[in-house]
């Protein structure tokens, strides 16, 4: 019985060492071509990584204002809205930014450019938006206000006070039971 099966473990080690060989005879005539497309796919992998490396321009964001967030009905901004904006500014991927630190009570924050270990600070607004307005004897409707405040917010107008508006500026302030604090806000004249 042993004998039987010695036999047959020879035989099938020599069949199967043959194809094996015959696999490799086949495959080395190809490999030639290959090794020049490995080259040039290296060097070509080499530029790709000169130009992934470039830094980006920071200036468009170091100790610059970045922009006007839309606070939601919470009266808060997103991070990652603000994350989004400096990863479009830099034209890196979010995933390259990493300590995000946002004051919200400054309107400020800093980020770290995980690949250049560089980090950066800023500044952003975060004022509601609500159109334009007509004015009438240089003087816009506070109740019209109101009324696209609730109605951006989803908020019914009752849970809004303290509305203060500056004609001159278009600018205004508004508090709420829904929210903390007092949310900011700016409009247009219409002409």
């Amino acid at each position: 019985m042993k004998k039987l099966l010695t036999i047959l473990g020879s035989v099938g080690l020599v069949a199967t060492t043959s194809a094996a060989v015959i696999a490799c005879g086949d495959k080395s005539q190809q490999k030639a071509p290959d090794k020049q497309e490995e080259t040039k796919s290296a060097d070509e992998k080499k530029e790709e990584k000169d130009e992934k490396r470039k830094e980006p321009d920071y200036s468009k964001v170091d100790k610059q204002s970045i922009g006007n967030f839309q606070p939601n009905n919470k009266n808060s901004v997103q991070q990652g809205d603000i994350k989004k904006k400096l990863s479009s500014l830099l034209g890196v991927h979010e995933s390259e930014l990493s300590k995000l630190n946002v004051d919200y009570t400054k309107n400020s924050g800093e980020v770290t450019v995980t690949k250049f270990n560089k980090t950066l600070t800023f500044t952003f607004t975060s004022l509601l938006e609500l159109g334009e307005f007509e004015f009438k004897n240089n003087t816009v409707s506070l109740g019209d206000i109101k009324k696209r405040i609730s109605s951006i917010l989803k908020i019914d107008e009752k849970y809004l006070y303290e509305l203060k508006v500056d004609g001159t500026k278009n600018l205004g302030s508004v508090k709420s039971s829904v929210f903390l604090g007092t949310m900011e806000f700016k409009f247009t004249e219409k002409k």
